[in-house]
């Protein structure tokens, strides 16, 4: 809201109540009668994502120059939306819950309540990571919402993770049904700003010249990766060599944006469920083991989700570079939805999961097209 108000936008705080006692912030820069857009955030992050960047790169502030209304989702976990209903509950049942929840609760709240506040039958949604994931679980499995969508945005589609290149994931999809064990791991039922793994893996992110750069240190960008590429030469200097003064200047500079904007709130359940995709071509509910899944769900096995739901118009955006979203993966969601109208891979050489809301060249590569098909439908 801070970052929205500074630079003279308005902006609006709603809520809005899950059907299992989460309390979610909205925030909103509204304009009455307009084309409602909803954008939701990625793993561990915020509606920060949407703003961070500023009027002239921020996607929030892009749509709402274009004359769109602007809501902005934090999906429960986040420092915006950390109340439920029963008030403060232990750890291990408040942080209870991976991307399924996220789905089948949060998006479906915040749709109902953006078309209650606003009178409109539909709504035009864009997400970035999880915020795509949670999307296609709210189809399949309230598949009413899909009408209430008239085109959905993919920004990094995970959802297949058979080609996935994560280390961090793919250290912990090695443990079968060692849950204590991976929550130890990820420092408790929230994950933890201190994890064991950001120092077992930060290397797979930082040479030793950037090392002592708080980024090394921020799970997120660990577990999906980090160009630093981008960061530091095309996305705020152009394309030329950038020396070690400048390199240390500009860290100094864009580091305090980037890192208070991050690690926003994450259960490990969520990330331990991405973990269990990987490998194969499987998009499937959450997987407690053998005896609880056949409690739960009837079979020794977890469901998959119905696809074949998701009848929205969809536009997919995939990266490069980007260890979470690979273009094979991409295309084999794309042959699976029935009302996918384009797949886009970013002209932009090891173009990375979180470049898609902390690159300056978003814009270019990749937001002026997202507005211009919202203009289309």
């Amino acid at each position: 809201m801070e970052l929205i108000a500074k630079y003279g936008f308005p902006a609006e705080n709603h809520y809005v109540q899950t059907d299992d006692g989460y309390k979610l912030s909205m925030h909103r820069m509204p304009r009455p009668g307009a084309t409602p857009v909803l954008l939701v955030h990625g793993l561990m992050s915020s509606s920060a994502s949407w703003v961070q960047l500023g009027p002239s790169t921020g996607l929030a502030y892009l749509l709402y120059l274009k004359g769109y209304d602007v809501w902005m989702l934090n999906t429960r976990g986040n420092v915006y939306s950390r109340e439920h209903v029963k008030g403060q509950l232990p750890d291990s049942e408040y942080w209870d819950f991976s991307y399924h929840e996220i789905g089948i609760y949060d998006l479906p709240a915040a749709v109902d309540g953006i078309i209650q506040k606003t009178n409109q039958q539909q709504i035009q949604y864009i997400g970035h990571s999880q915020g795509s994931t949670a999307f296609f679980v709210m189809c399949s499995e309230r598949p009413k919402y899909a009408n209430r969508v008239s085109l959905m945005q993919s920004l990094s589609p995970t959802v297949y993770m058979e080609h996935n290149r994560s280390p961090v994931l793919q250290f912990l999809s090695l443990f079968k049904g060692g849950f204590t064990m991976l929550i130890e791991l990820l420092g408790g039922h929230q994950i933890s700003l201190k994890t064991t793994l950001i120092k077992q893996f930060t290397q797979h992110i930082c040479s030793a010249s950037v090392l002592t750069s708080t980024i090394c240190a921020i799970f997120e960008f660990i577990m999906c990766g980090f160009n630093w590429h981008g960061f530091n030469q095309v996305g705020f200097f152009g394309i030329f060599e950038v020396d070690d003064s400048m390199q240390s200047n500009l860290l100094q500079t864009l580091t305090p944006i980037i890192e208070g904007h991050s690690s926003q709130g994450a259960s490990a359940k969520q990330v331990l469920h991405y973990a269990q995709q990987l490998g194969q071509q499987s998009f499937q509910h959450y997987d407690h083991g053998k005896i609880l899944n056949l409690l739960r769900y009837q079979s020794i096995f977890p469901p998959q989700y119905n696809l074949s739901h998701a009848i929205s118009k969809v536009l997919l955006y995939s990266g490069s570079g980007d260890w979470m979203g690979s273009a094979a993966d991409c295309s084999l969601l794309q042959n699976l939805l029935p009302n996918c109208i384009g797949n886009t891979k970013v002209a932009s050489e090891g173009f990375s999961h979180y470049d898609f809301t902390i690159s300056k060249d978003i814009r270019t590569l990749v937001y002026d097209q997202v507005i211009n098909q919202l203009q289309h439908w």
